[in-house]
């Protein structure tokens, strides 16, 4: 054990723990763990009982233990005490005995993985305590840790400005620390600790201040991404220069925002008479940064024929075709129009529904996923009546409603006076529905994949786009659209899959053969109405809808009036959309958002450089100082000016090292000062001092004598 109080070995254990959670905490932005403050505290605890010295056996007892109610709380979701997670463990473990020795990777479940991921955190706790303490070499650890931040600052979701900024800072701290430790210099630490922090804390100031050069090599990224390209399907979120960036269809929509880049890669193919959309899965939680799936693990299955869930009422239109899919690479999802009836494909004879998100997944009996190839399906294309619709009644199902109308308390405010102000004076739900979608096209609202923002800590996705940037794709309208909707009691959802891809020949029958790559990766918006069902809406830029809405047929003579009438129905609602944008509201949204761009790592900055030039300015300041002083008192006369003066003069002199002793007469300290610089310029001014003191008319002497005063201060300057 290393030489040194129980304090410095606390503050080594405090090191350790801090290194193993910057590999734990990018792993909710780059990855689906949605708890990794559970690993973290864990990896807390282990370093804990083993700055404590408790035995290894009871070590051992509270951590199993610790697992196993995680695991419970996270998965199983019983009670504790009552054991009955207890077989369910087993039996996962026991499965995957045979998943691991297959290969069968893509069928490990988040149990097991994480029950896997607790016991290589408890290894890894050991071998840096070894590292630190036994060996006391840290420095391929520390190394790798900067990597893998670096790597993933680089091509993922997650932003290390801070956690480089505490790996210089802390790192260096460390691995300084143990240099001295091997050499034998822990008797003098304390002087070394304040050289070192003196040290780092210099050069952070300066890396900071100082000026940026702007990049002098081409940047490699693009290089190794063109290795990369096509070698995955739907290659969910990578990242450049810090931003987010979307690559065909992903599972994590956590954290949108950022460039969508146009990857061509081909998914799959299709045979097919009609143009729609191919949902894969929908999302009804809108968190403030991005989407996720609603808490519900209710599944279902059929076998080929869709018998257990229906997207429409009765009343709808609808039209029944046939398509054949043929992936380019196994799917293990099933990518499906709306209104499946049934899926025929060789080896697979059973698909497991998902009810949280309407995910469909190629099963076996023992519910393992299966790859899909070439398929067919059967669907039912609807056709919506606009008379139907605005005779929707209110949707009364409170259980459908409570899903999908939720929106985050943080909210902003003004999102939903927008959703008011873009809805009031229309009727019907589809009216308002009809207003929100168009609502976009009318408000100066661009399609951009490229320059597109991604919100802040303390920013909401849809509250930035709507009043701060109004540019983005798919994600940015489909989602704004929604959160519109729900505001005023709507109930709509956000859908994501694919668009029907590029028309790229026909087939021997007349079908159309339609190619879809993870550029037509596309999300958008169902809202559900009484008695129709689920309804497809588009409110992105540039895309139009591919289902039929269809109008009642009036009489000849109504068709002639009606789209005057209509025209100047639809003139006060332009006015009012675009007159929200009022001068004042635009000055105190431009408040806001300067207020939400001060972040408190800005603020800490802020201090932190603050700090230092107010440091620095009182270590020099008897360059500046005195000139100062000669400034302020320049212009000024009368008694009660040179008395303030004389003052300040004795500041200076205190300050310069001239130091007055205890008892000591002005007179006497003067004589003092006067010896040192080998004049008699002080006891002339004690003299006249004395003077203004007693009111003896000192000013007319002041100014004769002002030039004396200067000089003094200026032989302070060093």
């Amino acid at each position: 054990m290393m030489n040194g109080s129980r304090l410095k070995v606390g503050v080594y254990y405090l090191f350790a723990f801090w290194l193993l959670a910057e590999w734990l905490i990018p792993l909710k932005t780059v990855s689906d763990t949605q708890n990794a403050n559970v690993f973290i505290v864990f990896v807390g605890l282990c370093f804990l009982f083993m700055f404590l010295r408790i035995r290894a056996s009871i070590v051992a007892l509270i951590n199993v233990s610790y697992i196993a109610y995680t695991l419970n709380a996270l998965f199983f979701d019983v009670s504790f005490f009552s054991f009955r997670w207890l077989p369910l463990l087993v039996e996962d473990v026991i499965n995957h005995v045979a998943i691991v020795r297959q290969a069968r990777w893509f069928e490990v479940t988040n149990v097991f993985r994480s029950l896997l991921f607790f016991v290589l955190l408890w290894m890894m706790t050991y071998v840096v305590r070894y590292w630190l303490f036994v060996r006391k070499r840290l420095f391929v650890f520390y190394v790798a840790t900067v990597a893998y931040v670096a790597i993933l600052d680089t091509f993922t979701a997650f932003r290390g400005n801070g956690a480089i900024v505490r790996l210089v800072t802390l790192g260096f701290l460390l691995l300084h620390w143990l240099v001295d430790e091997r050499i034998g210099g822990a008797k003098q630490w304390k002087r070394w600790l304040a050289a070192s922090i003196g040290m780092i804390s210099v050069c952070l100031v300066v890396g900071y201040v100082g000026p940026k050069l702007p990049p002098q090599w081409p940047d490699p990224v693009p290089f190794i991404k063109s290795y990369a390209k096509g070698s995955e399907q739907g290659t969910g979120k990578e990242t450049v220069d810090g931003t987010v960036k979307k690559v065909g269809y992903g599972t994590n929509d956590s954290r949108l925002g950022g460039p969508f880049v146009a990857d061509d890669t081909v998914v799959f193919t299709v045979e097919d008479e009609q143009r729609h959309y191919w949902r894969v899965e929908t999302k009804s939680v809108y968190t403030g940064k991005g989407w996720e799936t609603a808490d519900n693990d209710v599944t279902d299955i059929f076998e080929q024929e869709n018998h257990i869930y229906y997207w429409f009422e009765d009343g709808v239109e609808k039209e029944t075709f046939t398509a054949i899919i043929r992936p380019t690479q196994p799917m293990y999802y099933l990518a499906y129009p709306l209104g499946l009836k049934a899926v025929h494909a060789l080896e697979v004879n059973e698909f497991l529904l998902q009810m949280a998100n309407e995910k469909i997944y190629p099963v076996d009996r023992q519910l393992n996923t299966l790859p899909l190839f070439e398929h067919e399906i059967v669907y039912e294309h609807p056709i919506f009546s606009v008379e139907q619709l605005n005779d929707a009644p209110a949707v009364q199902n409170d259980t459908l409603l409570a899903q999908y109308t939720q929106l985050p308390a943080t909210l902003p405010s003004r999102v939903r006076q927008l959703a008011e102000k873009i809805t009031n004076g229309k009727q019907t739900q589809y009216e308002k529905v009809k207003a929100v979608e168009q609502y976009f096209r009318l408000n100066g609202f661009d399609y951009e994949t490229t320059d597109v923002a991604v919100p802040g800590d303390n920013d909401d996705y849809v509250d930035q786009f709507l009043f701060e940037t109004k540019k983005g794709y798919c994600d940015n309208f489909s989602t704004s659209m929604v959160v519109l909707l729900r505001s005023v009691g709507i109930p709509a959802r956000w859908v994501k899959g694919y668009t029907a891809g590029q028309l790229t020949g026909k087939t021997a029958d007349g079908k159309n053969i339609y190619t879809i790559t993870n550029k037509n990766a596309h999300s958008w918006v169902e809202v559900y109405f009484s008695g129709v069902g689920w309804v497809p809406f588009e409110p992105t830029q540039g895309f139009a809808n591919p289902y039929r809405f269809t109008q009642p047929q009036l009489p000849q003579e109504q068709q002639v009036v009606q789209p005057s009438q209509s025209l100047r129905s639809r003139i006060p609602v332009n006015d009012l959309l675009r007159g929200e944008q009022t001068t004042s509201s635009s000055w105190k949204d431009k408040d806001h958002a300067i207020w939400n761009a001060f972040t408190w790592k800005k603020a800490i900055w802020l201090i932190f450089v603050g700090v230092g030039v107010v440091f620095l300015l009182y270590k020099i300041r008897r360059k500046w100082w005195p000139y100062v002083t000669l400034f302020m008192f320049r212009w000024k006369n009368g008694d009660d000016a040179f008395v303030r003066a004389y003052v300040a003069l004795l500041k200076h002199l205190q300050d310069y090292g001239l130091k007055r002793k205890q008892g000591e007469t002005l007179r006497q300290y003067a004589a003092y000062v006067d010896r040192y610089f080998g004049t008699t310029d002080m006891s002339k001014l004690t003299y006249m001092y004395e003077k203004a003191i007693y009111k003896q008319q000192a000013n007319v002497e002041w100014e004769k004598m002002k030039e004396l005063w200067e000089n003094l201060i200026k032989k302070t300057v060093p």
